[in-house]
């Protein structure tokens, strides 16, 4: 009995040894599987996870390119620039840190909140930029606390500089943060949170050119978020240079010459359409940009009147005067509507429909042909003419000689003016009857006819050249060759006519610029002057105290007269008359640049 006990109690053993063993067995091939599947399967998948918490990806900003004048003189550069920034992921408490740092920076409570909500946008690896622009002393304060803390870094970038100052200031641009719209429009480019872009001029127009490629460090950081070692390093690729037409010396005399006035000065190489000079005053100083304002500065230059942030050159749009006339003129000449001999009697008004429409010369200027009617400026000339033409073939040459349209010079904002025509008025302002007396308004260049400063200067530069409307060019070095906007096809003796006449606006004894003439160099123009303001008369002086009623004052011209090689058109917003006014800054534009070319 005992033995049998025995026995079935080994038996049961044994039983039991072969489960447990087993059940060993298969925790040791369960366990043998997933090391298998954890180090041989996915090995590589978590030997990368790894990596990636232990290396982070540092960006390298890439130097925007230079600018410069057409005689390589800088007018952007770059100097270096400190930055504080954060990798949000070695962090931890992103607020606390931010706290911290403001014993050594002056960041406001209201810059935390902004950072806090971009680090919600962007990945956690990624350097959150904190504050650019640091003080020696912030620079020297955080350096030495960098080991206290973790994520915290310091990147050195290039920010622009513009050495010269408000010269150019609109043509040039600045840089301002990034926005949606920025975005959406350079949808090409991966921008972050603070990263700076071309807001205006040619900062903007060319920014993919000049932003260049970012480069990338790939850095060993330990558990405490501290930079051990760089594993590589792929560097970044400098934005292009540009090679402006600019002429720097040419665009210093505009400027000088013009301070104290509000409007725009374009110059054109007439052969070529180069833009040599580009002035709007008032200007701004791009470096402000890059500084930043405090809310009262940014304040004042929203609102000062001379709207100092538009470039008038390019978005102002006045009533061209009697800068038209040459086109009307023209257009007279090439449709047979009048010969250069064709006499018209001046007694200072033309009386159409019992209304009656001055000459600016209050006592008229007697019987005068077409150069004599250009030289005087006659209204009264010109509103037969305007009755001859119609606006439908007034409209025709208008747009022959760009207006109505952008030139194409390529920066950003640039403005249409307006050409008016029957079906403009029946669209914008619904209006079906075009009037007989808005023919006569429109032919000496008022009414509702627009143009800018641009378009005045690519015009003059087509009549002093023979008859070619170039596109207005902005960049040198380059092997293209200028752009033919327009080949008007005038007629070569009803251009000769019209030139002139334009010569006598300056060296005949009744011309209106004679305010511009030279010794040395002949100059061919035309004044203007359009009204800013309704009235009875062009000489009334009724109501026109304030500078703001004031007429604007415009002069177009080139020279030399014989052998042209500069265009101008200035505006002087609310300066009266073009021949005492705008004439005058012209003459001593001219006289300096050829100055210079003597030296």
């Amino acid at each position: 009995m005992m033995d049998n006990q025995q026995e079935q109690f080994r038996i049961d053993a044994r039983r039991r040894l072969l489960i447990l063993g087993g059940i060993n067995g298969l925790l040791l091939v369960g366990l043998g599987s997933r090391l298998f599947y954890l180090q041989v399967l996915k090995g590589g998948l978590y030997r990368d996870m790894a990596n990636d918490n232990r290396i982070s990806l540092h960006p390298i900003p890439a130097p925007r390119g230079r600018i410069f004048d057409r005689s390589a003189i800088p007018l952007v550069e770059n100097n270096p620039d400190y930055v504080l920034a954060v990798i949000p992921e070695l962090v931890g408490n992103l607020s606390q840190l931010l706290s911290k740092l403001q014993g050594y920076t002056s960041l406001s409570d209201k810059s935390i909140e902004v950072i806090l909500r971009q680090s919600r946008r962007q990945r956690t690896f990624l350097p959150l930029k904190v504050k650019s622009h640091l003080t020696w002393e912030e620079l020297s304060s955080i350096e030495v606390q960098l080991p206290f803390l973790p994520g915290v870094i310091i990147q050195v970038q290039s920010q622009r500089s513009y050495p010269h100052g408000t010269l150019a200031a609109h043509l040039l641009g600045y840089l301002g943060e990034v926005t949606d719209i920025d975005r959406e429009q350079f949808a090409k480019i991966r921008f972050r949170y603070g990263d700076l872009v071309g807001k205006n001029g040619i900062e903007r127009s060319y920014e993919e050119l000049l932003r260049g490629t970012e480069g990338v460090r790939e850095l060993e950081i330990n558990a405490f978020g501290r930079q051990v070692r760089e594993l590589h390093q792929n560097m970044a690729q400098p934005g292009q240079d540009l090679y402006l037409t600019i002429d720097l010396a040419l665009q210093r005399s505009c400027e000088e010459l013009f301070q104290g006035h509000t409007g725009a000065v374009v110059a054109l190489d007439v052969n070529t359409g180069e833009v040599l000079a580009m002035v709007s005053h008032p200007a701004y100083d791009p470096n402000e940009f890059i500084r930043g304002f405090s809310a009262r500065q940014w304040h004042v230059l929203l609102n000062n009147p001379g709207r100092p942030l538009s470039n008038k050159a390019i978005q102002g749009q006045y009533p061209p005067g009697s800068t038209f006339k040459m086109v009307v003129a023209l257009a007279a000449l090439q449709e047979g509507r009048v010969t250069p001999q064709d006499r018209v009697f001046c007694p200072g008004f033309l009386m159409r429909e019992s209304q009656r429409f001055n000459c600016w010369r209050r006592v008229g200027h007697g019987s005068v042909n077409l150069e004599e009617a250009l030289e005087q400026s006659c209204d009264v000339y010109f509103y037969r003419l305007g009755e001859k033409l119609g606006i439908d073939m007034i409209e025709k040459y208008a747009r022959l000689f760009g207006f109505g349209e952008s030139t194409g010079v390529g920066l950003h904002g640039e403005r249409h003016g307006l050409v008016p025509s029957r079906a403009w008025k029946r669209k914008v302002r619904k209006e079906d009857v075009w009037y007989p007396g808005e023919n006569l308004i429109t032919a000496i260049g008022q009414g509702y006819l627009t143009a800018t400063p641009i378009q005045l200067a690519c015009m003059t530069a087509a009549i002093a050249n023979g008859g070619t409307l170039y596109r207005p060019s902005m960049i040198r070095h380059t092997s293209d060759p200028p752009v033919v906007r327009q080949h008007l096809r005038i007629r070569r003796e009803h251009m000769a006519v019209i030139k002139q006449g334009m010569e006598l606006v300056v060296k005949g004894d009744h011309g209106t610029a004679r305010s511009a003439k030279l010794e040395g160099v002949s100059i061919a123009g035309k004044t203007g002057t359009s009204q800013v303001v309704r009235q009875q008369r062009h000489d009334d002086r009724s109501g026109r105290d304030e500078r703001k009623f004031r007429d604007h004052a415009l002069f177009v011209a080139y020279a030399p007269a014989d052998k042209p090689e500069i265009a101008l058109a200035v505006v002087v917003e609310h300066g009266g008359h073009g021949g005492q006014t705008a004439a005058p800054i012209v003459g001593k534009i001219i006289d300096r640049y050829f100055e210079r070319q003597r030296l």
